[in-house]
């Protein structure tokens, strides 16, 4: 696999992908990160910072210094050739990392038993107002970039955010549905879930 033998955080790439957008400070690149990339991938601060150090040592980026008057000095951040070449063998490379998901939210529906229907409606019609206001910024970013070629696989990207975006929010009113229905068959108790049922529900 040539230079994606050599494996690297997918952090690292994903640093790589962005700086092929240009010369940028390690801000530039948190901030490009933060409207992009950051929907889906959001690393620490220090963990970014980190990777560009690394990419630096490695060669697959360089780094100078900018001088800038009444501002302390910026150091800027270029892509190499060797650079793109290990982030196109990671690009090809078929193997795909475990996607994890942790989700508190999840966590709070999957004890909900625990708690009054109506304290866990609350959390959820929160959690509801939250995606709808994701919605709007999707569809508004999506009307902003489809039909741009230059932006086609940044707008690919974007419709598999707006699907999860509702789909999420197709599970969040089904939640509220079935709490609304068990507040009305319990008046407001909580029920007990048996452990069975509980080993059931994670599978």
């Amino acid at each position: 696999m040539g230079e994606g033998d050599r494996r690297l955080p997918t952090t690292a790439y994903a640093v790589l992908g962005l700086l092929t957008f240009g010369e940028m400070s390690g801000y530039d690149l948190l901030k490009l990160a933060e409207e992009s990339v950051g929907h889906f991938w959001s690393p620490a601060k220090s963990q970014v910072y980190a990777e560009l150090r690394r990419l630096v040592a490695e060669g697959y980026a360089t780094e100078r210094e900018v001088e800038q008057a009444n501002r302390p000095d910026k150091r800027l951040y270029r892509i190499t050739p060797e650079g793109e070449r290990a982030l196109r063998a990671w690009l090809a490379d078929p193997r795909r990392e475990p996607e994890v998901i942790k989700s508190p939210g999840l966590l709070k529906v999957f004890f909900g038993h625990l708690v009054e229907p109506a304290t866990l409606a609350d959390l959820v019609e929160r959690w509801r107002e939250e995606t709808l206001r994701l919605l709007a910024e999707f569809e508004q970013l999506e009307r902003r970039i489809a039909g741009r070629e230059d932006l086609l696989f940044p707008y690919l990207t974007l419709r598999n955010g707006l699907a999860h975006v509702r789909a999420r929010l197709a599970w969040e009113e089904e939640v509220m549905r079935e709490l609304r229905r068990r507040a009305r068959r319990t008046g407001g108790r909580p029920a007990r879930a048996g452990a069975a049922a509980a080993r059931g529900a994670g599978r």
